[in-house]
């Protein structure tokens, strides 16, 4: 029972587990490709999680009053699982089963520090079917209980890898791999993103909503787009602003005239 006392008062960072909470969650973290180490649930879910979780999970079954106990502050989806992080993705590998000439569509976050926007990020990122996230070191944990929840199970769906030196990632993307990076800016000299054309092997970075993107990064885009807003108008949330990019991304790829092909 130790993973799953006093919820509010651990963090994920640095450990080997992480903790997913509610039904969805937890069925999501069952058919993903971690390892689930057990299920923690009150008696009325108990039927539905031993079937889904199947003989070699252990499912621990409690009263809603000695889970919401166990748990430290009153917990009503009656449903915890802790997961196993496994070895972290390497780059390359991500790169590898993606293909090597195959189309492939990133997001890169240097800098996102809040679970809400990380979270927000890979559930459109799940939504739209990209490859994978690549974080910076200083990024928030995906595995995060708040960045799970809004994330709807995004981060156990879609690959990421969290780099140890981004701006030396960055520049083997574009030279190894082939792979156009095209940067999110908030700025009117930008090329408008209706008018932008997609290359198939493409890396979208977005920026801290209150900073952007670090100069060093910008310095090694191909391109610099912006979604075109009203005068004196603030930054939109980079959620909100990575879900209008992606739409456009894969709008266009679904029309072969209008996306270009790989770098060469």
């Amino acid at each position: 029972m130790a993973p799953y006392r006093d919820l509010k008062e651990r963090t994920a960072r640095g450990e080997s587990i992480f903790v997913t909470e509610g039904l969805l969650l937890t069925q999501r973290l069952l058919t993903s490709r971690f390892e689930a180490e057990s299920v923690f649930v009150s008696e009325p879910f108990s039927a539905d999680v031993e079937r889904l979780a199947g003989p070699d999970v252990p499912v621990y079954v409690a009263s809603e009053k000695v889970l919401q106990e166990i748990v430290g502050f009153p917990f009503h989806r009656g449903v915890l699982a802790v997961g196993r992080r496994g070895n972290p993705l390497l780059l390359d590998d991500l790169l590898w089963s993606v293909g090597v000439q195959s189309p492939l569509g990133l997001i890169v976050c240097p800098h996102v520090n809040q679970a809400e926007n990380l979270g927000l990020i890979f559930r459109t990122a799940a939504a739209f079917g990209m490859d994978g996230v690549l974080l910076g070191p200083q990024s928030t944990d995906p595995f995060s209980r708040r960045c799970l929840r809004l994330s709807m199970g995004g981060s156990l769906r879609v690959p990421f890898v969290v780099s140890a030196d981004l701006l030396r990632d960055l520049v083997r993307l574009k030279d190894r791999w082939k792979v156009e990076l095209v940067a999110t800016v908030v700025d009117a000299r930008a090329e408008p993103l209706s008018h932008a054309r997609w290359q198939s092997r493409t890396a979208l970075l977005v920026g801290n909503e209150f900073e952007g993107l670090p100069s060093q990064h910008l310095a090694v885009c191909d391109r610099r787009l912006t979604i075109p807003m009203q005068p004196g108008t603030d930054s939109l949330n980079v959620g909100v602003a990575a879900g209008i990019f992606l739409y456009e991304w894969k709008k266009q790829a679904s029309d072969p005239a209008t996306t270009l092909a790989t770098l060469t």
